[in-house]
């Protein structure tokens, strides 16, 4: 076992629409911050000229750009966010499959974290650095349904080998993403529990349960890795390693666009520890 902060890593996210421009930037200052080795592959969007959403590419050599193999125009309703949660499927498996081989081994390793999010510390996970893994913190409230317990895509880590059993799941999960970007409505839930792109990575997490010995799922805690804001004080649970700033709160709905939020990035750099250390073996 290894703890992910010892070992090669590309960190990846993106930013449709501008006000996630300074979101995305903040995230990955504090990537630079803790994780100063592993490699960015970034991407900001939509850029102009193209027919169909295209992102700026920023991986480590050079610039390039990803065009959706769907088409769908902005039209300032909240089916414009579902669009944009969907494409994330898509643009995991386009990291894996082009950007994903700066590791000195065969090894592929891919971490997302939502522009919204802030690490408050290096990622302290451990894992076994050879086996097929699909990581990341899971809605597991014991007063909830097993059925309704569900992955919180906000933190996703990836790692396995080229045509490896975890490449056939990212792959299934950009396919099921862009089928639901083309609806002519979006649904609001496709499972119990929330909506969105980490809704189908959980049906087919859970549809391949049988298939497990081909790689493992890590349940890591929510509490500590997907710090979310109280809905009372709008402030994040103190000791949590992860902070998700919950942007949806604004740019779901277009009646929230004009919302005072999320706090200014200095107040969100220097959150309150807390009791770190009772977090640690949850």
């Amino acid at each position: 076992m290894s703890r992910i902060d010892k070992l090669p890593a590309v960190v990846t996210s993106f930013a449709y629409r501008e006000e996630y421009f300074s979101e995305l930037g903040g995230m990955l200052a504090t990537v630079q911050k803790h994780h100063p080795a592993w490699h960015v592959v970034s991407g900001k969007g939509p850029a102009s000229g193209f027919n169909s959403p295209t992102f700026e590419v920023a991986p480590p050599q050079h610039n390039l750009q990803w065009s959706l193999p769907v088409s769908f125009q902005l039209d300032g309703t909240e089916k414009d966010w579902h669009r944009i949660v969907f494409m994330k499927g898509w643009w995991m498996a386009q990291v894996w499959h082009q950007l994903s081989t700066f590791a000195p081994s065969d090894i592929r390793r891919i971490i997302w974290l939502d522009a919204d999010g802030r690490l408050n510390g290096p990622l302290d996970i451990e894992l076994d650095p050879e086996a097929e893994i699909i990581a990341s913190p899971w809605w597991t409230d014991p007063g909830t349904p097993e059925h309704e317990h569900h992955i919180c895509s906000g933190l996703l880590i990836f790692q396995g080998r080229s045509g490896g059993p975890v490449e056939k799941v990212i792959d299934a999960w950009a396919a099921d993403c862009l089928a639901r970007i083309t609806l002519p409505l979006m649904p609001s839930a496709f499972l119990p529990g929330p909506e969105g792109d980490q809704c189908l990575l959980t049906k087919i997490v859970k549809n391949n349960s049988g298939e497990q010995e081909d790689y493992g799922v890590l349940k890591l805690s929510y509490e500590k890795y997907c710090g979310v804001p109280d809905n009372k004080t709008n402030e994040c649970k103190p000791g949590a390693l992860v902070h998700q700033w919950m942007m949806n709160k604004k740019m779901r709905r277009p009646e929230d666009r004009g919302k005072d939020w999320p706090p200014p990035e200095e107040a969100r750099r220097n959150p309150p520890v807390g009791d770190r250390g009772a977090l640690e073996n949850r």
